[in-house]
């Protein structure tokens, strides 16, 4: 028995020093390259709070899909497409009120000329929240800088961490 409760503590903390050591991984700086990357993509959430589609369109390649997973009416899971031209212009529309997606725990990887950003995000229409989940970004470097060709995202209204997303309203861009 003793041997049981040594063997549970010993692995218990190990697990806690697994974790901690992620977090740490998790915490060291960004190359120039996946600063780059985010600040094209805060560069694009900055157009769609501005309402402008041209300083949105500036970070998108030309042929870039706006894909959103989620199931339909009868519960099947499926990826939803949205026109480039269709979203650009919903952003260009006067809006009475803020559209407003707030990103946090950013995760870049990249490999040469390719990126992914992984993030969390809440929308917010003015100051009232409108849904949650995860962005996926696909970039390429071109030769204007990192462009974004894909954007999937999950939607939700549950299990959204709000304090996360207070904080990164207020967290300055990079």
């Amino acid at each position: 028995m003793r041997l049981v409760l040594l063997l549970s503590f010993g692995l218990l903390f190990s697990w806690g020093a697994v974790a901690q050591s992620s977090k740490k991984a998790a915490r060291q700086p960004l190359t120039p390259d996946a600063k780059a990357v985010e600040a094209a993509v805060v560069h694009f959430f900055d157009g769609m709070r501005a309402g402008d589609s041209a300083m949105a369109r500036s970070v998108l390649a030309p042929n870039a899909r706006l894909l959103s997973v989620g199931a339909d009416k009868a519960g099947k899971v499926l990826p939803r497409e949205t026109p480039l031209p269709k979203f650009l212009e919903m952003i260009a529309q006067p809006h009475p009120q803020v559209l407003d997606e707030r990103i946090w725990d950013v995760r870049v990887h990249l490999d040469g000329d390719l990126a992914t950003l992984w993030c969390e995000y809440a929308f917010y229409v003015g100051d009232t929240f409108s849904h949650c989940g995860v962005d996926a970004f696909q970039l390429y470097r071109s030769p204007e800088g990192w462009k974004i060709f894909a954007i999937a995202d999950t939607r939700r209204k549950e299990n959204c961490d709000l304090k996360a997303a207070q904080a990164a309203k207020a967290k300055p861009t990079p």
